[in-house]
This record gives C-alpha cells, structure tokens and sequence, in this order.
C-alpha cells in the first residue's frame, strides 16, 4: 500500500494539485493508494472523490496544525491495520509531524519538491526543512534547476532523482465550450494569476502587437491575487477586445482552450527574493501535448519544460518577447514544425506511463534499502 500525504489535491486547482492526482492516479494501477489531503472546499472535493473510484482519498479540515495532526493519527491506524510500502509526500511540509515515527517504524518516504517551498527564509526555517529532508529515503525534484536549490541546502540528502511532472495522452479529449472573443492569432497563458508568470509584460506586447495582428486574442486562464493589476492593465492599454479572462477551467474547458490557441506564453520572471519561483512549469507540457509550441523566459526549471529552438522559444531578456511572438505569428511553418516536436517530446519522454514506471523503480529502490 501507497500513502500519499498532500496539502495539494483537487478539486483545488494548479500544478502541484495535478502532479499528485496523476501520482496517486498512475501508482493506483498496480498498487493500492490512500491519499491523506487537505479539506479546501467540502462540497467540490466531495464531488472530486465520490468520482474517483481508482484509489481512497480521506480529507481533513481545521488550521493548519490540526490538519497535519489528524493526517498523523490517520497514517498510524493505517499502519497498524495494513502493510505501508512508501509514503509519499507532495513536500517536507507534510512530513514535519509523521518523520520520527517513519523513521522509526522503518517506512520508506519519498518526498517531493517543486521549488518555492524550499527558499530559505531564515536560519530557522532552513533547519526545518533540513531535518526533514535528511531523514526521507529519496526526494524527487522537477527540474535540474530545483535540485542544485537543493544541493545549497545540504550536502547530506541521500538520493535526489529528477522526474518531470508527465502528462496524460489521449487520442481524444472531450471539450467544454467557452465564451471567447473571435480572432486570431490566439495566445494563452495557463497559470495562477502571479507577478512572476509575466501577465503583466505579455499584456504590454499585445498592446505593441495589435498594429500588426488586428484581431489577436490573448487567454489568460486561472485566478490569483494579480487579477485586479491584470484587469487595470487591460483597461490601460485599451485591450478590452483582444483579452478573455476566462478564470479557473476545468480539465474539459482546458482542451477546449488548448485546441484554439497557437501559441502559449509564459515568461517567468526571476522572483526569488520574494520567495516565489518557476522550478518547472506544467503548463508548457500541457500546450505540448496539443501541438502547441511556448515562448518562456530563461529563468528557473523553464529552460527543461520547453526546450529552445526545439518545443519553443526561450528568451533571455524581456525585451525580446515582441519579437519571439511576432516572430512565431509571421513563421506559421516554424510555429507548426515546433508544435509537432514539443508534441513528440510529450508524447516519448513525459507521458505518465514512462514517469509512473521511475516512481515505482525508486519505491522499490526505498523498500530494499530500508530492510538493509
């Protein structure tokens, strides 16, 4: 049996959330999984696991130490009651509570870790997460980017294995209809509404790039603290026929949005003083999937989610953005030929069921070393 402990599931959206569903989805195939999340939205999550019959999910509620608590008293009538293969974290947030009696009971735990929750905010919180992280069997990072952030860390982390968020692929894809403004070409940026995913910037070239495309079309799907800056810019630059602020999307509204978008941009800005980093970028794989190349800036783990003259476009300064999309709008054939090799690359290297099989190699990896 598979434990995953998670404070990010659906039905709350975002690209953790979908990491640790399709981990959860994927190991459940050949192995029995309970998922121990959070409690986000009673009614939606109700929904979410009563649909959801491939593996268990028990949720809990209250601030934030109750929570890690009760998912604590949970996990140990699991282990009286049943075998524990691995326990699966989607950070070492999780783990602060269940670590000493882990380590004792001799459960190998696999923690996850994306990028933002290990910036170090002070000495305190650097001890934190080093005493956690130490003690797990393996950690699996998302990108190359996210492991040397590690390796400032400490030099003591046992096993640190990078596998890429992967991707569902499917022939066909049912689709939601939404309301968007007809036009083209037609951009998108898929990501919570954050000053470091550059909405902002994109928004200022569409402003520059309306003399020469009239009736560009620039989706901005997801929800976030920017929303009130980004609706400010629209009106400023006189975008109120060129944006669709579509908000949250559920996975069918997602593939119809990707199945009428060109291009999907998102140039992460380097945030890391105030704590907030781009280690992957799930979105870019997602477009990908749909033939869809990306424009993506230098900065964190993007440069392994989108590879440059390849899958996309990876721009160094912000100042070449208006010539990256006029450039991939002007070259449909260039703009094609990169769609269908971010496609191949989905399809060949990221797929669940190749990253599925890395989990399971390591978990078996883990249970050998434990019995040592």
């Amino acid at each position: 049996m598979i434990i995953i402990l998670t404070q990010c599931f659906p039905s709350r959206v975002g690209g953790i959330e979908t990491l640790m569903y399709n981990l959860a989805l994927h190991l459940s195939r050949s192995k029995d999984v309970i998922v121990l999340a959070d409690q986000q939205n009673f009614k939606e999550d109700n929904i979410f696991d009563q649909s959801e019959i491939n593996f268990s999910t028990k949720r809990f509620r209250g601030i934030k130490f109750l929570r890690n608590r009760k998912k604590f008293n949970e996990l140990k009538k699991i282990h009286v009651s049943s075998k524990i293969d691995a326990v699966i974290s989607d950070s070492w947030k999780s783990l602060e509570v269940p670590i000493d009696f882990l380590k004792k009971n001799k459960i190998p735990v696999i923690s996850l870790a994306h990028g933002n929750e290990i910036i170090i905010k002070n000495d305190k919180h650097h001890k934190r997460v080093k005493k956690i992280l130490e003690h797990v069997n393996a950690i699996v990072v998302n990108s190359s980017y996210t492991k040397n952030l590690l390796n400032k860390l400490s030099n003591n982390f046992k096993n640190v294995k990078i596998i890429y968020p992967g991707i569902n692929i499917k022939k066909n894809y049912i689709e939601e209809n939404i309301n968007l403004n007809q036009g083209s070409p037609t951009l998108l940026t898929l990501a919570r509404l954050e000053k470091r995913k550059g909405h902002a910037l994109i928004l200022k070239s569409i402003m520059n790039l309306k003399k020469y495309f009239p009736d560009i079309q620039y989706i901005i799907a997801g929800e976030g603290e920017e929303l009130d800056s980004i609706k400010n810019k629209i009106k400023e630059y006189n975008l109120q026929d060129h944006v669709n602020l579509v908000g949250t999307v559920n996975e069918n509204q997602k593939n119809y949005i990707f199945s009428n978008t060109d291009l999907m941009i998102m140039p992460t800005l380097d945030e890391s003083s105030a704590k907030s980093i781009e280690g992957f970028g799930i979105a870019y794989i997602e477009a990908a999937n749909f033939k869809i190349p990306s424009i993506a800036s230098n900065i964190g783990g993007t440069p392994e989610a989108v590879i440059h003259n390849k899958t996309g476009l990876i721009i160094k300064d912000i100042d070449e953005l208006d010539e990256a999309i006029k450039s991939l709008i002007d070259n449909k054939e260039d703009r094609l030929k990169l769609g269908q090799n971010a496609k191949i690359r989905a399809e060949n290297e990221l797929n669940w069921d190749i990253q599925i099989k890395k989990y399971n190699d390591l978990i078996k990896e883990d249970r050998k070393s434990t019995r040592l």
